[in-house]
């Protein structure tokens, strides 16, 4: 799809710009997009470079980017979280790190993205994992929709 020509709020010209970092939380879900590219007019609206950037976007980001197993959710009424590895119940806590890949949602240049996400240890068998992915995955829209409003970025039309 063709980039846009005028603004949609002002019906100006409109470039195409990097912005510098465009971030957004959601639970326990942290993305950072760095050199985002978008449009933005002479009175600095910011619009989407193509209309389904933000849908490329997400799709590039779906899957496993860390490289990290996963931990299993059981219980009946009171779901905890179990290693994938050896069923040990983990800890409440976790260590938040980040995690760094690169995404081509159009052609050209790659974006850098980094999620960061708490990393469970288990207690017996010392894997290193994450909660379901499912979980997390189903956080990432709404994050990137939060880094999206915080960044002034219209939403397409």
């Amino acid at each position: 799809m063709a980039e846009a020509t005028s603004c949609v709020q002002c019906s100006t010209p409109l470039q195409r710009q990097s912005i510098g970092s465009v971030t957004g939380e959601e639970g326990v879900l942290r993305i950072a997009v760095a050199d985002f590219p978008v449009l933005v007019c002479e009175r600095g609206h910011r619009q989407f470079i193509t209309r389904d950037f933000p849908r490329k976007l997400l799709e590039q980001l779906a899957g496993d980017k860390t490289g990290l197993p996963e931990g299993k959710k059981r219980g009946l009424l009171f779901k905890k979280l179990h290693c994938g590895q050896c069923d040990v119940l983990l800890e409440i806590e976790a260590a938040s790190r980040s995690f760094a890949c690169d995404v081509r949602p159009e052609e050209g240049a790659a974006l850098h993205v980094e999620l960061t996400l708490p990393v469970y240890t288990c207690p017996a068998c010392k894997c290193e994992q994450l909660r379901e992915r499912g979980e997390i995955e189903g956080l990432v829209p709404t994050a990137l929709a939060q880094a999206f409003r915080g960044a002034g970025i219209l939403p397409p039309r």
